[in-house]
């Protein structure tokens, strides 16, 4: 690309925007020409002998298809492969759409992302891939995943397999409803505050947030890049090892799941339960009595307090916004300061969005942009950094629990499934449908810690989840606790209105 040299007028609008002398900024033109030259160099240089794009890839618009009643996939695609010889050999992976699967047009759920398709895998489908997995599709996430629900994609609302009037969670929404209902054996999502586990909860299944790091980023769109997870959905907890396996650079988690629980000690938060205006008692009910069967399987339950998680929520919003402020709309869904890969074409592709239809900006991402650039600017980032030393506070409160208590217990989400709205833009602005979910996971985006969601009951026909945190790199023996739960105290029925369960009802 040549870039035009700067005319006055943009000169001026820069000195304007950062309250500088417009005239020395003028002086300062053959600087700033030189500063251009260089960025022209270093894109020759990056871009001379690069690699050609990898051959297209056939795929299927499969949202809202004859197969599809609860607008659970985006794309199929046509010829997955043959089954690999790997461990995870076959097993089948749907991707939430906010991951770049090679061939496949990476939307965003939006408006503004319509036409860029991935040259390359994220880091973590092309390690499924090796591992033996067949990639069958994408599946819908919220529009630019700023929704905890799941009725504000461009590609319309997901609807709960236990009830179709009712939301599937999100953000990672289809990847939930098509492991919950068979279509898939795992389902690859991201969790900014809940994403994975809102979901998993609300469509009676199992949903990781690993420790934070475990598996790779790269390759998935970036919120805030100290609380970004890629997670996993599947409908068993003994599943989630391989997975873990196949999707890391460790090769232990199999090992450290065959490890037994008997003699661990669980925490029932007292925080965790008993939202004002949000929890249904009905749910603390439900999760507390399956805290209490873990008795059952050897552990010793106890209650324990953990102050600051009742504020975890306001913590996390200053630094998801302003970060968010920084890293999806300012630099374009790259970040900056740090050292991992950069996707220059899906961030230009975004940017160019940005200009030619900032129109196409999602309501929640509207919320964001303009609320953290009036609170960035109104306190000079002062707010953001007492949330970080809050969060770092919170870490420790929660380490400390974590001394005492080998697994710590509590809701994964304090309510049923919402009714979907009738009007998803109006609900965006006037109502907290999008966000009402978060207050117990987005804890643990802050802290890194790894938590699993556990179908554990069934309160009017609707699946609750029980949300259990473990100490860091501990995610296996999470996934232990919940295979035993679920082997001698609660397995999940098959949604209402999947094929295999409507044919033996």
């Amino acid at each position: 690309m040549t870039i035009k040299k700067f005319t006055g007028a943009e000169l001026t609008a820069v000195a304007d925007r950062w309250n500088i002398d417009p005239e020395l900024i003028d002086r300062l033109r053959p600087a700033i020409d030189r500063m251009r030259a260089t960025y022209e160099r270093v894109e020759a240089l990056a871009t001379d002998g690069l690699a050609p794009e990898p051959p297209a890839v056939r795929v299927t618009l499969a949202n809202r298809g004859a197969d599809d009643p609860h607008g659970a996939w985006l794309y199929r695609v046509d010829e997955p492969g043959p089954a690999g010889t790997g461990p995870m050999a076959g097993r089948t992976v749907t991707v939430k759409e906010s991951i770049a699967v090679r061939g496949v047009p990476m939307t965003l759920g939006s408006r503004l992302m319509t036409e860029f398709v991935p040259g390359s895998d994220a880091a973590v489908v092309a390690r499924v891939r090796s591992a033996g997995a067949t990639v069958l599709g994408t599946s819908v996430c919220e529009d630019l995943c700023y929704s905890g629900s799941s009725f504000t994609s461009v590609n319309g609302p997901v609807t709960n397999p236990w009830d179709p009037n009712r939301a599937a969670g999100g953000s990672t929404s289809g990847a939930a409803v098509l492991v919950a209902t068979g279509a898939a054996d795992y389902g690859i999502g991201t969790d900014h505050g809940g994403s994975v586990r809102n979901p998993a909860a609300w469509c009676g299944i199992f949903g990781l947030k690993p420790t934070f790091g475990a598996i790779d980023y790269d390759g998935a769109m970036p919120t805030e890049r100290t609380m970004d997870h890629i997670g996993v959905l599947a409908r068993h907890a003994a599943d989630l090892p391989a997975f873990l396996d196949a999707a890391t650079s460790r090769t232990s988690y199999a090992t450290d799941y065959a490890r037994g629980i008997t003699g661990l000690r669980a925490g029932v938060v007292a925080e965790g339960f008993g939202w004002p205006d949000r929890s249904d008692q009905r749910v603390d009910d439900r999760v507390r009595e399956s805290a209490r069967a873990l008795a059952s399987l050897g552990l010793t339950v106890c209650d324990v307090s953990i102050p600051l998680h009742r504020h975890g929520r306001d913590i996390h919003l200053p630094i998801s916004i302003e970060g968010g402020l920084t890293t999806v709309f300012e630099s374009r869904l790259q970040g900056n300061n740090h050292t991992d890969p950069y996707h220059p074409k899906f961030g230009a592709a975004f940017g160019e969005a940005m200009a030619e239809r900032p129109q196409d900006i999602p309501v929640g991402g509207v919320l964001a942009l303009a609320g953290a650039t009036l609170l960035r600017d109104a306190t000079n980032g002062l707010v953001t950094a007492y949330a970080q030393g809050l969060r770092r506070r919170l870490y420790d409160q929660i380490e400390q629990a974590l001394r005492e208590f080998d697994v710590l217990v509590m809701p994964t989400v304090p309510m049923l499934p919402h009714l979907l709205p009738t009007d998803a833009r109006e609900a965006a602005i006037g109502t907290d449908l999008p966000f009402e979910m978060h207050d117990n996971n987005c804890v643990y985006n802050l802290t890194g810690h790894p938590a699993l969601s556990v179908p554990c009951g069934l309160v009017d026909s609707l699946p609750v989840g029980m949300l259990l945190i473990g100490r860091h790199g501990e995610d296996a023996r999470l996934a232990r606790i919940g295979a035993e739960f679920e082997e001698a105290v609660f397995r999940c029925p098959a949604p209402p209105t999947t094929p295999a369960a409507r044919s033996t009802r």
